[in-house]
């Protein structure tokens, strides 16, 4: 098959033209390809059928069967005026075929208005030479139509309003040349639509408010050349629709409020060029986008106001080298960006999202998740093995980010305290010192978590001293002092703890297990409470008067106490200073 020629030449011959199965036409016609010097590429020969005996087997509504043949200037429109019928007449066109034909045309080959009826509509293999090739508000009403390995080298293709009753349309490894390609309002309603390995060529490409209803799509390794590619308004609905492996060029590509409905719309592999992509709008019911190893130029992608409350969209492997990535307001069930390079910034200020998973990521610039005037629901938020080179814009209160963590609950806590260390850098780089504090804590947490389930499951000896070892840095690291980033939980924490001494001195001197002896000969008159409260003090910031001394079992008492004050002391010293010195 010749998919690729510069012009065509042909001569008429009286000789008969027998075809493959026998059938016999009176005249030859032969046609030879030329490239662009004007060297033969091909000879052919083809059947030739007259207009008149076409037109002729239109209006008695017979079989056509013109496969191999040459058509010269053919027209639905000059048909009508040959039957003396109104020019926007519907014709029927019966069992029609012209698999391998060659439609040459001065202006424009004609199949408007058209009911294709029967079992068979084949083009398969056809060649069509002409300006414009038009099949504009016609009906296949029969088994689809076959338009696989057909060449268009027209100006114009012209498929808008299009209608496919019943049986499937292929356009597989048709090619086209440059120019306009119009697919607009067309509806393939319930029935497969193949464009697999098909080459659009350059121009712009319009799928607008095309219907493709409940069966399945597929461009699969598609070429889209130098133009802008419209899905605007495009309806899914029920089908999955593939295209894998698609190469869409340079210019725009165009997926505006179209309706992806409940199925898989496959975009694995695929090329976008330098053009904006944008599926700003579009909308899906419980289907999935997925984009595996896709490929974007230096243009935006947008999903902004994406429409999607029960919809996953997934980006595995994605390099975002250049352009910018956007989901604005979008709601989505869940969206996943894992092991992506993102070049540029990526606005991820959702409106509502189960799950936004960007783990394995890498960040050269700015991910930015604050909203701004409008509310925002995110459920769980996954930077597992996220490399920073960028910043991440994040508020830990206002975008709930401990829950987002905490309510992974297929992650570990050693998962867990990584990406809270994540954050912990992040919000040291933003400035952010309260956020960086709060990170801090959630990391020492899980970390102390994930060592207890370890020892837990290690040896008899670390299974014995888990729990001892477990709360007592609860208690020391956590509760006193929040790992020293609240001094003021410190001071706290001094304060209760020298109120529990000093009760316990109290409790010792009335149950005779010692007493606060005064050391001077004309002592102070205290009662119990005093000399607990003042004892306990000297004690616990080490003073040491003289003037009381400890005896019996409270001497032991006194030692814990003083140990005590010395490290809380040096705990609340560090945590101060640490607050200062940010």
């Amino acid at each position: 098959m010749l998919y690729s020629f510069h012009s065509i030449e042909y001569q008429l011959y009286e000789s008969p033209f027998v075809r493959g199965d026998g059938v016999a036409f009176p005249h030859t016609a032969r046609a030879e390809f030329k490239d662009e010097r004007g060297d033969i590429l091909l000879e052919k020969n083809y059947g030739y059928i007259t207009l008149a005996e076409l037109y002729d087997r239109i209006g008695q509504s017979s079989s056509i069967d013109i496969d191999d043949c040459l058509v010269y200037n053919f027209s639905l429109t000059a048909c009508r005026r040959y039957l003396l019928q109104d020019k926007n007449a519907r014709l029927t066109l019966k069992n029609f075929s012209a698999k391998g034909s060659l439609f040459i045309s001065n202006l424009k080959v004609d199949f408007s208005i058209a009911d294709f009826t029967g079992t068979r509509t084949e083009f398969e293999g056809a060649i069509f030479v002409c300006k414009e090739v038009s099949f504009r508000s016609s009906q296949f009403m029969g088994a689809g139509a076959k338009f696989q390995n057909v060449v268009f080298k027209t100006q114009r293709f012209d498929f808008t309003r299009t209608s496919v009753a019943q049986g499937d349309i292929n356009f597989k490894n048709a090619v086209f040349s440059s120019g306009e390609k119009d697919f607009q309002d067309s509806k393939f309603n319930n029935n497969e639509v193949s464009f697999i390995n098909t080459d659009f060529g350059d121009g712009d490409i319009s799928f607008i408010n095309a219907t493709f209803a409940n069966a399945n799509t597929s461009f699969k390794v598609a070429q889209f050349g130098y133009g802008k590619v419209d899905f605007h308004f495009a309806k899914f609905r029920e089908c999955d629709i593939s295209f894998e492996r698609t190469d869409f060029g340079i210019g725009r590509t165009d997926f505006r409020t179209v309706e992806f409905g409940c199925g898989k719309v496959n975009f694995n592999r695929c090329t976008f060029g330098n053009g904006e992509v944008t599926f700003e709008g579009a909308d899906s019911h419980g289907g999935k986008l997925l984009f595996r190893r896709t490929v974007f130029g230096i243009g935006q992608v947008s999903f902004e106001i994406f429409e999607g409350k029960e919809a996953e969209i997934i980006f595995e492997k994605v390099d975002f080298e250049k352009g910018r990535v956007s989901f604005s307001g979008a709601i989505i069930k869940n969206l996943t960006l894992s092991s992506c390079l993102f070049s540029d910034r990526v606005n991820l200020q959702v409106a509502y999202a189960e799950s936004i998973d960007i783990s394995d990521s890498i960040v050269r610039d700015i991910v930015d998740f604050r909203p701004h005037e409008q509310t925002q629901h995110i459920g769980i938020l996954n930077i597992s093995g996220l490399k920073m080179l960028g910043r991440i814009y994040i508020d830990w209160q206002v975008n709930n980010v401990k829950q987002l963590v905490y309510g992974q609950d297929d992650s570990c806590n050693i998962k867990k305290a990584g990406q809270f260390l994540i954050l912990k850098e992040n919000f040291n780089a933003l400035g952010q010192y309260e956020d960086e504090d709060r990170a801090y804590v959630e990391y020492r947490r899980c970390e102390q978590r994930a060592k207890f389930q370890r020892q837990r499951a290690g040896k008899w000896i670390d299974r014995v001293t888990a729990y001892p070892r477990y709360w007592s840095k609860l208690i020391l690291y956590d509760l006193m002092g929040l790992y020293a980033t609240r001094p003021s939980r410190v001071f706290l924490s001094m304060i209760s703890v020298y109120l529990l001494f000093s009760g316990v001195f109290m409790l010792f001197i009335s149950v005779g297990f010692g007493n606060i002896i005064p050391s001077s000969i004309h002592p102070d008159t205290l009662s119990v409470l005093e000399r607990s409260l003042y004892h306990s003090a000297i004690t616990f910031f080490t003073i040491g008067y003289g003037d009381f001394y400890p005896s019996g079992p409270l001497r032991i008492v006194c030692g814990v106490e003083g140990f005590v004050g010395v490290f809380l002391m040096a705990y609340f010293t560090v945590a101060f200073v640490r607050k200062i010195l940010r």
